[in-house]
């Protein structure tokens, strides 16, 4: 079954980082890749930071090269007329998902390591969406498209796996 990650770099907020975490727990990702001084937030992803596995680099091109050591294909989250509708999904394997900036979206330097783009297509009066929002919908996607199983409801809640302590690079 395919994987999916996250990409982390330049995420200022605190709270779509959070968000961001929680969602990727959510939505099945494999790891959360983070870039950066930044590691992992504790709150709103409260508790999410001891189940999700995760790596942290100081460089994007060290995220970059080991992500390609796994076979991993880079996919830009971007407002770009040539990114492919998430809808379509576009998805041929293990992906990684790098989201943008709050402020300035993808950087030249990270669409320079991805592999291709992914945009989700907007029909309102807003220029673009909130980077938490953004990751959600997309990472939503490829758990639609690889065929992840859903989680058992409880009352009005998802019933979780059994918890695992999260791994790290280098433990």
């Amino acid at each position: 079954m395919p994987r999916s990650y996250l990409l982390l770099h330049h995420i200022v907020k605190s709270r779509n980082f959070g968000a961001l975490v929680r969602t990727a727990d959510a939505l099945g990702v494999h790891e959360v890749v983070v870039v950066g001084r930044r590691q992992l937030p504790t709150s709103p992803a409260v508790g999410m930071q001891h189940c999700m596995k995760r790596v942290h680099f100081y460089r994007l091109s060290e995220a970059r090269d080991y992500l390609r050591g796994k076979g991993v294909r880079i996919v830009g989250v971007e407002i770009d007329a040539a990114a492919e509708p998430v809808e379509s999904h576009p998805f041929t394997g293990d992906t990684a998902f790098l989201v943008g900036n709050e402020g300035c979206g993808l950087t030249d330097a990270h669409k320079a390591i991805c592999d291709g783009f992914v945009r989700i297509r907007q029909y309102g009066h807003a220029r673009s969406m909130n980077v938490g929002v953004a990751g959600a919908i997309v990472l939503h996607h490829f758990a639609v498209w690889a065929g992840f199983e859903e989680r058992p409801i409880e009352g009005a809640k998802f019933v979780p796996p059994e918890r695992h302590v999260a791994e790290r690079a280098g433990e």
